[in-house]
């Protein structure tokens, strides 16, 4: 199986958006993936659901939105498990978070910057479905 996991890392719930074209694009080009997604407000048993996902998925193509100075420790047990399982791991992060950054240095990351293209950043995570 494969997984795509887009996670936002937000300052307050309040910011948390619930639709992300990227996502809808990717669903329209027919990726055989399981789509998911959390954010640092999610309850317990949806980052639970996650790690489930990604301890069944041979190839995990993970895109994190982050804001700067977000707290994310409702995340630390996905992010260790990230951590202690990385193989298969393809990461994309949109945003500075540089705790976040730190934690996630043993990946290759795609950093996204603001002014890169939503075609350009599908293209990119097609690829590494392929």
């Amino acid at each position: 199986m494969n997984l795509f996991l887009y996670i936002q890392i937000t300052k307050n719930h309040e910011d948390v958006k619930f639709f992300n074209p990227i996502i809808s694009q990717l669903k329209a080009k027919n990726i055989d993936a399981v789509f998911y997604d959390i954010d640092n407000h999610s309850e317990s048993f949806i980052i639970g659901y996650a790690n489930k996902l990604l301890s069944e998925s041979a190839k995990k193509i993970i895109l994190i939105d982050t804001e700067l100075e977000s707290n994310f420790s409702k995340l630390m047990s996905l992010l260790t498990n990230l951590l202690d399982n990385p193989d298969g791991v393809e990461m994309f992060v949109k945003g500075n978070n540089q705790k976040l950054e730190k934690m996630i240095s043993i990946f290759t990351c795609f950093k996204i910057f603001e002014i890169t293209h939503e075609d350009e950043i599908i293209e990119r995570i097609i690829h590494k479905f392929l």
